[in-house]
């Protein structure tokens, strides 16, 4: 806080202020502060505070329209008045006889349970430099929050005049203010009188009770220590007040009752809901986000800015809100959330239920009904675990309360008939300068009518949804669907408000493939098949290097066998990219018969003496020889080297095996194949029949349509575009590098099948909520001294094949990228200067440890000042963006103008080429994310997809439908190639990611997929900047990391912590510090190891009264049946005869009498129905949560009992024959 010496406005003339010296009649206060722009006593320190609207009329009549009140920020500004004998204009002390007297109109912004704010308070200001003690509290105006309300009182020490003892007297009145609205408090005491203290709220007396050293008829302390208003003692967040203050006055005089009743005046704005405006059996949901004040109760007049129906009083999620092209957006925090219904009631004595997340109330007929209490706020980890203890159960089958929902329940008589119904809640909530997550939870209104045990949603018409938990999930699952459809609605109206522009893009796109010479389709070559150009492009390209290979073949020494990886060993890190070291390119052939700057060609083939290749390798003058550092080549590797030169250096194109081409795959084989490639799981029965009972002449065309159509398209592309955009939120506590959860807009753009130019522009322009799923959670990098450097990393690789991570601190010693051109690119995504730092650059004395010339270059001074530049000039004229970026002022639209512009072929070609390689197991361009390392195999290939995808609008959907359609996708796998051939020659086996591997094994066994909500903070206690929520995830790729691995059992998440270490172990990321393309195929000990005996692994073959096989082995079927249907669901494939022969052998025995009749059936034994314990921030410090979370541990692993249905014999062989399976090398690789 700064000086109050130095931050003082001013003291205003005596003149100009209300002052009455000594006894005052009621209406005349000795300080008033009326905060309407005239002159008030005292001084602002810290923050000043700023005008807002205060109580107007008509809804307050005793003030204009135009009334302005005060706005208190917190600890951070109050204001201070100095007692009369220490400069001040008015005498504030009370003596033993006189009576205080105080007043002010007040509107909470928030205060928590339990929290004491200061609105006014004399002396107890020792920690700020004075020296009065701290018991000298002369007097102090407090509210408590009750956490639906605020209690009043008064503070002071009295002062013995024999001993100088002092005591502290405190009073609280019974009654509680409202934290919605303007109200009015008043309050007199005689000091010295212990029984004289009146208080008054909204006009009308209230009681009160003292504590403390009770009521006193000693007199106060008195002395020369300042009056405060606004804070107290401790002048911290928690003792302040937040809210506004109008009219607030200290008196020498009590308050006549009668008068003090007419200050309170309130006329009740008209009902914005009235049962004419229902439509007939529904029940209308309006949602306020204007007219809702930040701040923690009810608004006074909240004003609809949108309306919907529901069929019943069941809430979970309101629809989002969409902003700019449909990203997600925030909506105002808190919002109001009103849902009204006409319904019809039997006449009797029913039960009604209300529960609900935020602060909620529910209305009858115009009278209030029920109310719950505001949200509880983060209590730092200790609230006891035992409170779960107190629930509400109301029934045999009543659904008991999830975690972070208060409800309340009363009986009430209907004389039959119609009835007004209105539920409000309160989306979200304000908790200091924070807020928390605009969440529903579980909001409903239930009715047990007249002699039933049981609950229901409240509905307006015939509709009957039992609230229990099946028919929660029932109920929820439906209204997801209809939810998901309505945003997609929203979604797509906010790009058709957008249309004009991004017609003019299209048009713009037309013109310039219509003006450039296309790629020709070259001719297919003798002998080959096709199934589209695509085909013609491979085949042409085949035939070009079959006559290559036959060359080399006469060779001892092959370059790929035996060159390639010493020269990749000792040469690749300074010779390859487009910045290699002299300008010299070893991974290329023409650069090493060139030679680099120095013009001495690497290789003269068939004269070794003359290679500046083998003299720089074998010299011994350290200035010459290569490598400059590490270990040098070996007498044998020089030996290689030397004798391939010497026998004429040959260097194929490709370094391929074969040419000939494999036939086209089996349906099955392409049908698990496509249906992975698509929608990332392997394809159900019903889908294998469909397929087979499709036109054999098109059945392949038609199921590739299908699946493109299909949503799980969205899911499948999830983990991917994760991994290259490094999305890293963090559900608790945010650390090095984290984003926003930005995965929501990501979904919703793929499930759209949105443009690549408007997903990149969306992007790139970083709009919408940070916190809630929209693409501004991509600006955010917590702890990261330049975030947009980092950024630009991420869009440069993601979309230009750029790679800039070695430019972070210095030019790229490998890469033609310069550190000024990563700073341009920041700054253009900043739209602002970049100012470099210090730890954002290699000091001087780095570089020169060694005596040689340093391997980087630092052009950048740390300090300096880079603009915002289009670093890509290469690829296009930053003129383009004039005429193509919507807002061409805007530095962002700019840039993903000129990325995404027709005229950038580059990102066209990227794009294609990460498409290419994800369904073809290899890039036209190698290294998807950095085009410096290789240049394409098919370059004309590359470009006429470029074109391609230009032309489609830039449709990712139809690439990949070109793709999958050619004959080299749909090729059968060559089982010895370990990867794929340069030439698509046939395809490799593609080991599946880690997604598809575990996704495909709970759908094909049908297990579910039932994990933890992806967060720590369950009930949602804490607030938005240090906890979100992920949700429950149906999907891995809605799992993220939980960063608890070195936190209390407490804050574990077992469930899903089972199935993300299967994950990891093959190659998924939790945590996404940096971007990645390709992930780590490589096969370890570990993956075999927990994917077949881990948690995970139990609950996927323990055949469970929920799991899929259950059903399957339950069917009246041949046993034969029963294994080829299981080789179907899991291998997409029938079973071989000797594997069908095993098979059976194992399962015949006890086959037909596998099934336990119901009657005989063994029932487990009955228990207590009580709700499950959660564990969650808000009581992971408790003791007893640290047993309870490893008990949950041990029930983990686990898993679900198994089904009593089932013959346990022949049961655990039938598991035996599912984990078999399941475990087949063929399950984690494409056909």
């Amino acid at each position: 806080m700064m000086n109050p010496v130095v931050n003082t406005l001013r003291f205003l003339a005596a003149a100009a202020l209300l002052v009455i010296s000594g006894a005052a009649v009621a209406a005349e206060p000795i300080l008033q502060w009326r905060f309407d722009g005239a002159a008030s006593a005292g001084q602002w320190i810290g923050e000043h505070g700023f005008p807002a609207e205060g109580p107007r009329s008509p809804k307050y009549p005793g003030f204009s329209q135009s009334n302005s009140a005060m706005t208190f920020v917190g600890h951070e500004g109050a204001i201070l008045i100095k007692d009369h004998e220490r400069g001040g204009f008015a005498n504030v002390r009370f003596g033993k006889g006189e009576t205080f007297g105080f007043e002010t109109w007040v509107k909470f912004k928030t205060i928590g349970k339990g929290e004491i704010v200061y609105v006014l308070g004399k002396g107890r200001h020792v920690k700020h430099g004075e020296d009065f003690g701290e018991d000298n509290q002369n007097y102090s105006i407090r509210f408590q929050g009750t956490g639906g309300g605020a209690q009043f009182g008064i503070l002071f020490t009295s002062e013995h005049p024999e001993t100088g003892e002092r005591a502290w007297h405190r009073w609280w009145s019974d009654a509680a203010i409202p934290t919605s609205g303007w109200h009015h408090v008043a309050l007199e005491f005689t000091f010295g009188k212990g029984d004289s203290l009146h208080a008054y709220i909204d006009g009308k007396p209230v009681t009160g009770k003292w504590s403390e050293s009770g009521p006193t008829d000693l007199p106060p302390v008195q002395d020369a220590d300042d009056l405060v208003i606004g804070t107290g003692y401790a002048r911290s967040e928690g003792s302040s007040f937040r809210g506004w203050l109008d009219d607030l006055a200290i008196y020498r005089a009590g308050f006549d009752p009668a008068e003090i009743a007419q200050r309170y005046q309130y006329v009740p704005p008209p009902p914005t809901v009235s049962p004419e405006m229902i439509p007939p059996g529904k029940v209308l949901v309006q949602i306020s986000e204007k007219g809702v004040p930040e701040a923690s109760g009810w608004p006074d007049e909240p004003e609809v800015t949108e309306s919907y129906e529901e069929a019943v009083f069941g809430f979970f999620e309101v629809p989002h809100k969409y902003v700019s092209t449909g990203v997600r957006g925030d909506r105002a925090n808190p919002s109001h959330v009103r849902a009204s219904a006409m319904v019809k009631l039997p006449a009797g004595k029913h039960r009604m239920l209300l529960r609900g997340r935020g602060l909620s109330r529910l209305y009858l007929d115009g009278k209030k009904l029920l109310e719950t209490p505001p949200r509880t706020t983060d209590s730092g980890g200790y609230t006891p675990l035992a409170e779960q203890d107190n629930y509400l159960d109301l029934g045999p089958d009543f659904r008991f309360a999830p975690p972070g929902n208060r409800d309340v329940w009363c009986e009430f008589e209907s004389e039959g008939g119609e009835h007004f119904v209105i539920l409000e809640t309160m989306l979200g909530n304000v908790v200091g300068k924070n807020k928390q997550r605009p969440e529903l939870g579980e909001t409903v209104v239930a009715v047990s009518l007249e002699g039933s045990e049981t609950w229901s949603l409240l509905s307006p018409d015939s509709r009957h949804v039992p609230y229990t938990d099946d028919g929660w999930a029932a109920y929820e699952a439906e209204r997801r669907e209809w939810l998901s459809a309505v945003n997609a609605r929203a979604r797509a109206q906010c790009r058709e408000q957008n249309a004009d522009y991004w017609n003019k893009r299209r048009a713009a796109a037309e013109r310039w493939l219509a003006a450039i010479d296309r790629v020709t389709v070259p001719a297919l070559p003798e002998g080959y098949p096709a199934q589209n150009e695509i085909d013609h492009f491979l085949n042409a390209r085949i035939a070009e290097v079959a006559a290559e290979v036959e060359q080399s073949d006469a060779g001892e020494i092959d370059y790929y066998r035996d060159v390639q990886p010493i020269l990749e060993a000792h040469c690749y890190d300074c010779h390859q990219g487009g910045k290699a070291q002299g300008g010299l390119r070893i991974n290329e052939h023409q650069s090493m018969l060139a030679g680099g700057e120095s013009q001495e060609p690497a290789i003269v083939p068939g004269k070794v003496d003359e290679s500046a290749l083998i003299q720089r390798i074998t010299s011994s003058d350290e200035n010459i020889v290569m490598p400059p550092k590490g270990d040098p080549l070996s007498v044998d590797e020089i030996d290689i080297l030397k004798r391939w030169i010497d026998a004429g250096a040959a260097w194929p194109q490709f370094n391929v095996s074969r040419l000939e081409l494999n036939p086209l795959a089996d349906d099955l084989a392409f049908l698990r194949r496509v249906t992975l490639d698509t929608v990332g799981v392997t394809p159900t029965e019903e889908e294998i029949t469909a397929f087979q009972l499709d036109d054999p002449a098109t059945r392949r065309r038609d199921v590739i349509d299908r699946l493109l159509a299909d949503q799980r398209w969205a899911d499948h592309w999830m983990g991917y575009w994760l991994d290259v955009l490094a999305e890293n939120p963090n559900v608790i506590n945010p650390t090095l590098n984290n984003t926003g959860p930005f995965r929501w807009w990501l979904y919703e753009s793929l499930l759209d099948n949105k443009p690549a130019d408007l997903f990149v522009t969306e992007l790139i322009r970083m709009e919408g909520s940070e916190r809630f799923g929209g693409p501004a959670g991509f600006a955010t990098a917590s702890q990261n001294d330049l975030p947009m450097a980092a950024k630009g990393i991420i869009v440069s690789s993601a979309f230009l094949g750029v790679e800039m991570k070695c430019a972070r601190c210095h030019d790229a010693p490998a890469h033609v990228s310069l550190q000024e051109e990563l700073l341009q690119l920041a700054a253009m995504l900043k739209q602002g200067t970049i100012k470099l730092p210090a730890s954002s650059s290699v000091p001087n004395d780095r570089l020169h440890q060694t005596g040689r010339k340093p391997l980087i270059q630092v052009s950048l001074q740390p300090g300096i000042e880079v603009q915002p530049s289009w670093p890509f000039e290469r690829y296009c004229d930053e003129a383009i963006a004039d005429e193509l970026a919507e807002h061409p002022e805007s530095v962002r639209d700019r840039l993903a103008a000129l990325i995404t512009a027709p005229q950038n072929e580059r990102f066209a070609q990227v794009m294609v080429n990460r498409i290419w390689q994800r369904l073809m197991g290899r890039g036209l361009v190698e290294n998807v994310s950095d085009w410096e390392k290789s240049a394409p195999s098919h370059p004309e290939l590359l470009r006429w997809l470029g074109h391609e995808f230009v032309a489609s609008g830039y449709d990712m959907k139809a690439i990949t439908r070109l793709i999958l359609n050619s004959h080299a996708y749909q090729r059968a796998t060559d089982p010895l190639l370990t990867e794929t051939s340069p030439l698509f020659v046939s395809p490799a086996p593609r080991r599946l990611t880690a997604e598809q591997i575990v996704d495909s094994a709970f759908h094909a066994t049908g297990t579910p997929f039932d994990l933890e909500e992806v967060s720590l903070d369950v009930d949602s206690v804490r607030t938005t900047n240090v906890a979100i929520t992920l949700g429950k995830p149906r999907r891995c790729w809605m799992l993220a990391s939980t960063s608890n691995e070195r936190d209390r059992p407490s804050l574990s998440l077992p469930r899903i912590t089972a199935v993300a270490s299967v994950l990891k172990a093959y190659g998924w990321r939790g945590a996404r510090q940096d971007p990645r393309s390709i992930r780590e195929t490589e096969p370890n000990m570990l993956q075999p190891a927990i994917y077949a005996n881990g948690a995970m692994s139990t609950w996927l073959t323990r055949l469970s009264d929920r799991h899929g096989m259950t059903k399957l082995a339950l069917e009246d079927q041949p046993v034969e049946k029963l294994i080829d249907r299981v080789f179907l669901r899991l291998l997409t494939r029938l079973p071989a005869p000797e594997e069908k022969q095993m098979y059976v052998a194992l399962l015949k025995d006890g086959y037909l009498t596998r099934v336990i009749p119901e009657s005989e059936r063994v029932q487990p034994e009955p228990t207590k129905r009580e709700p499950v314990r959660y564990l969650s921030w808000s009581n992971h410090v408790d003791g007893p949560a640290n047993a309870l979370a490893v008990q949950r541990e041990v029930e983990v692993r686990r898993g679900d009992p198994p089904t009593n249905a089932l013959n346990d014999d022949w049961r655990i062989r039938m598991e035996d024959f599912v984990w078999a399976v399941l475990n087949a090398p063929e399950s984690i690789y494409t056909p």
